[in-house]
């Protein structure tokens, strides 16, 4: 028993470590994305996020068929040996060949479907990046398999940074759409190229697929998972191409990648961390609640009062940030990121979920989302984009109540016990909204400058009433922050 404990106290402390590499390079790094991402949207029109919005449906649709889930069996798989890896290599590049051709070919159709010709060509160039994906996924599952990441955290850091210099770079010279998809080729080239030099591992695929069993059944329910994952993301789009046109799906494109911006870049490092955690601790201890609860405190801590609190600015932040073009899409934006706290700490759940075994369970409550977000947009599809924005958010709220209750049962975890540790935060956070709005009505102002005094006002309140109603919880986030910056 205390070897355990012991044993667990080190893969935490192990965790915790290869957090604060992860976190410290990609924040860095996502800042720089961040600025580049507003300068470009500034350059591009919404014509110009309409096609990239279209063509992203379709890529990330199939980018989660790439691996199959294939690279989380492996950190999963109890003895990796060599074969295995070439094995699994093997099958990644059967899987994406297929992709690839899939794509190239079915582009004509797809962009004749919209009616826009030139998607043709952004889909069959975009289909290329499929041939990069076998080498990069094994390499980087190894790594996140031994939580060793500061690597792998100083590779996507340069990608990122390079990328948001081309991507601006082009846009500034006029590119248009072209600066994005210049982006991510860039991206996926430069990790295939820097992970296989950093990671010494079978590199020549075996197509004898003899003993991957165990890897491919657990792939497979993860990957079916990764495909309603898709549809409730990007449902929204393929439905809003076919109804309103580029211009109107640019304004959409930009308010959801504006509101799940920090989401869509957070989420995915936390998951490299936290799903291999989990899969170690459920193996040392047999649970791995207590370490989830803590996860949920310090994320809803966050997560409430910087959503909420930007909801409340949305129209002033947009309007000094992105300019007087791009201001009617702050009814859109507020609507949508009101919701994606509860989207964030749903997919904190599911890594250990799926840690557990829940692989299958994940899948039902994806598809149950699915249903939930179809039947949403065909009964608010009258109302516009707002009523897309609407249905979206709506299904954001379904995720989380379905994720917590089905989740929490397959866990043994009591539904108290989550609520316990999310509603201070959603208090506090409630109470700081409350205070800008009121200070809002007292002191009205039309100069977007006001946003300056908003965010710091509005973080003040949620700092005092957490500090004299929940000061436990504050001091436990206090110890958090310490020890993810490496202070006892």
């Amino acid at each position: 028993m205390a070897s355990d404990e012991i044993n667990q106290a080190n893969l935490v402390n192990k965790a915790m470590s290869a957090f604060r590499w992860v976190a410290a390079l990609r924040f860095v790094g996502q800042l720089i994305s961040w600025l580049s991402t507003i300068f470009v949207i500034r350059f591009l029109a919404p014509e110009d996020y309409g096609i990239i919005g279209l063509a992203e449906v379709m890529r990330t649709f199939l980018v989660f068929f790439s691996t199959m889930g294939l690279g989380q069996g492996l950190m999963k798989v109890s003895e990796l040996t060599p074969s295995l890896i070439q094995k699994t290599l093997g099958l990644m590049v059967l899987i994406n060949g297929l992709l690839f051709l899939v794509q190239f070919f079915s582009a004509p159709y797809i962009a004749h479907f919209y009616d826009a010709p030139e998607l043709e060509l952004v889909l069959q160039v975009l289909a290329f990046t499929y041939l990069f994906i076998p080498w990069t996924s094994i390499p980087s599952s190894l790594i996140a398999r031994e939580l060793d990441h500061k690597k792998t955290s100083q590779i996507t850091f340069f990608s990122n940074v390079l990328a948001s210099a081309l991507s601006l770079t082009l846009a500034y010279l006029g590119y248009g759409y072209w600066a994005l998809i210049a982006a991510i080729i860039f991206t996926m080239t430069f990790n295939c190229i820097w992970f296989n030099r950093i990671l010494d591992y079978p590199r020549i695929p075996s197509f004898r697929f003899h003993g991957t069993s165990e890897v491919f059944k657990f792939g497979a329910l993860i990957a079916i998972s990764d495909i309603f994952y898709v549809a409730y993301n990007k449902i929204d789009i393929a439905l809003a191409g076919k109804y309103f046109d580029l211009a109107q799906i640019g304004f959409y494109a930009v308010a959801i990648q504006l509101a799940t911006m920090l989401m869509s870049k957070s989420i995915p490092l936390f998951n490299i961390v936290a799903f291999p955690a989990f899969a170690r601790m459920n193996a040392i201890s047999g649970n791995s609640n207590d370490y989830l609860v803590t996860t949920l405190r310090f994320a809803s801590t966050v997560v409430f009062p910087i959503f909420l609190g930007v909801a409340m600015v949305g129209e002033d932040l947009i309007l000094l940030v992105l300019g007087s073009n791009w201001v009617q899409i702050s009814g859109l934006f507020a609507i949508l990121v009101v919701s994606v706290p509860f989207r964030i700490l749903a997919y904190i759940i599911t890594p250990a979920v799926l840690a557990a075994g829940g692989a299958r369970l994940d899948m039902i409550n994806s598809f149950i989302t699915v249903v939930f977000l179809t039947v949403a947009l065909v009964v608010l599809l009258p109302f516009g984009l707002s009523g897309i924005a609407f249905a979206w958010g709506l299904t954001s709220l379904c995720l989380f109540g379905v994720t917590l209750v089905r989740g929490g049962h397959f866990l043994n975890l009591p539904l108290m016990t989550v609520f316990s540790a999310l509603t201070p935060a959603l208090l506090g956070s409630l109470v700081m909204c409350l205070a800008i709005y009121t200070v809002d009505l007292r002191f009205p102002t039309e100069s977007a400058i006001a946003v300056l005094y908003k965010l710091p006002l509005g973080a003040f309140v949620y700092a005092l009433f957490s500090w004299c109603f929940f000061r436990d919880r504050s001091k436990e986030l206090i110890r958090v922050l310490f020890r993810l910056l490496g202070r006892q």
